[in-house]
């Protein structure tokens, strides 16, 4: 079986992996300390030693001679030719800006774009701000879950947007396309402000409702407690009465048997 053959390489693959898993099971004795760790450590060292003997006879890696398919990599210059498209010199920045301007987008709607993804956060800032008080009722919650499913919507429009305006250095019929989506992402982003905005109406109208409700109930507390108090001293009072009631009781029936024994 000479080196390098295609046998060899079959018998290497082989060498390579049964070894590899000889190796590693007397590694693994060795390291859990299970019983004849010793003999499979040394099975498995053994194992590795004679991988190692036989890929010394393995011939070196010939890497072909690329020069001979693409003549470039030998002189360092580019061949023209029927087979090399001229590429346009001008930067993609540039190739991007030609692009927007025949697809009609202009600045205004990018700018517009920005504007209402600043409102955008603002508005959910300003939502986060009052969910601890609002988050009792179950509306509020699905508002907000609403909300959110709004917001990934958006979120996976700009991506398309950005896939498209990528497109836009290729085809300028995708970039209208782009520019269309563009002002209908602008148009929701206005509509779902505004819905935040009439969200933002309501939740501070439950809260003003519920902050009048927890003051009603604080008031009615405390009158509760005025006239818990009220009645402990009308009890008192009672009480004094009665033992009052009872010594005047005493005293008479003791001045009615003085009479009764002068009589």
């Amino acid at each position: 079986m000479k080196p390098g053959s295609k046998k060899w390489k079959n018998f290497m693959a082989k060498l390579y992996g049964i070894g590899a898993a000889v190796v590693i099971i007397g590694a693994l004795f060795k390291i859990q300390h299970w019983p004849l760790a010793s003999f499979f450590l040394i099975l498995g060292l053994s194992t590795e030693a004679i991988i190692f003997f036989f890929s010394a006879f393995e011939p070196p890696h010939e890497d072909p001679d690329w020069s001979l398919v693409y003549p470039e990599l030998a002189t360092g210059e580019r061949h023209e030719g029927e087979d090399f498209k001229k590429e346009d010199q001008r930067s993609i920045t540039e190739q991007l800006d030609d692009m927007l301007e025949g697809a009609k987008i202009e600045p205004e709607l990018i700018a517009s774009l920005g504007d209402g993804m600043r409102s955008l956060s603002d508005q959910a800032k300003q939502m986060g701000e009052i969910t601890g008080a609002a988050a009792a009722t179950n509306e509020y919650a699905t508002s907000l879950k609403d909300a959110s499913a709004k917001v990934s919507n958006l979120s996976d429009s700009y991506e398309k947007a950005s896939e498209s305006l990528v497109g836009l250095t290729n085809n300028v019929d995708a970039g209208r396309n782009a520019g269309e989506s563009l002002q209908k992402m602008s148009q929701n982003l206005s509509a779902l402000n505004e819905m935040y905005e009439m969200q933002l109406r309501g939740s501070r109208e439950k809260l003003e409702a519920a902050n009048q409700m927890f003051e009603g109930m604080s008031e009615m507390l405390t009158n509760l407690r005025n006239s818990v108090d009220d009645t402990k001293r009308y009890k008192e009072n009672i009480a004094e009465l009665s033992d009052n009631l009872a010594k005047l009781n005493t005293v008479y029936g003791n001045m009615l048997a003085a009479m009764t024994v002068r009589s």
